[in-house]
């Protein structure tokens, strides 16, 4: 049986009140789909309330647009998908293989605040599923719990997008929550490589990666886990 993963993705598109957009960020997206299609799982998309999933239009452009964010535009089907995700209060965790936190600067307003998220990927963890999040999509975890009522991140090792890359960015000053600051707040075992550098930890079934180019070796990690090999 083909197994399934479900893809998270942030349906909040405004950058604060600057006027800005931004959204899902494409290479956290793009990568991750062709490798995890490509090795043969089914994908499904996801956002808090079932919202369209907004692209940062940042993330459409040179140097950020990749060979896979090319390759995921013409895909229509998938396409098609973040206009119509599922709503998150709607998925049954048995359904799922593994889940996706995919990354981009609106999960900061929209995942830690649903509740559904929390509640998904806890009934994950106690399932034993593995769990992969990305860049500024870690903080999807903030809302999930042990058995216990603790923050499903406490005494974890984990990544995220980092303070120091926000603040190279100026993105510290505009962003309601840091990444980075939350996620240790919750008692996160926090690490990082240099800005802008590739970073995945694993700690048990829990797989996160620091930024956009964490997101070719967080995907493969995934499909390790998954008991899969990559095309």
């Amino acid at each position: 049986m083909t197994k399934t993963i479900l893809f998270v993705l942030t349906g909040h598109g405004a950058l604060g009140d600057t006027g800005a957009k931004t959204g899902v960020w494409l290479e956290e997206l793009a990568t991750p789909y062709q490798l995890l299609t490509g090795a043969g799982f089914d994908i499904l998309f996801a956002t808090p309330g079932g919202v369209a999933a907004p692209l940062d239009p940042a993330s459409l452009e040179e140097p950020w647009l990749l060979p896979a964010g090319h390759w995921f535009l013409d895909q229509q089907d998938a396409v098609t998908q973040l206009e119509t995700p599922l709503d998150i209060a709607d998925v049954d965790a048995a359904r799922l293989d593994a889940i996706f936190l995919v990354g981009g600067t609106g999960t900061l307003w929209d995942f830690p605040s649903c509740a559904p998220l929390g509640a998904l990927v806890t009934a994950l963890d106690e399932q034993e599923k593995p769990l992969a999040a990305i860049c500024h999509g870690v903080v999807g975890l903030m809302t999930a719990t042990t058995p216990d009522g603790a923050p499903l991140v406490a005494g974890r090792s984990l990544t995220c997008f980092s303070n120091a890359e926000e603040a190279m960015l100026e993105y510290d000053k505009l962003v309601p929550l840091l990444a980075e600051t939350g996620l240790v707040r919750q008692g996160a075992i926090y690490d990082s490589a240099a800005p802008f550098e590739s970073k995945v930890i694993e700690d048990g079934r829990l797989i996160t990666g620091q930024n956009p180019a964490s997101a070719e070796p967080l995907a493969r990690a995934l499909i390790r886990q998954l008991g899969a090999a990559p095309s």
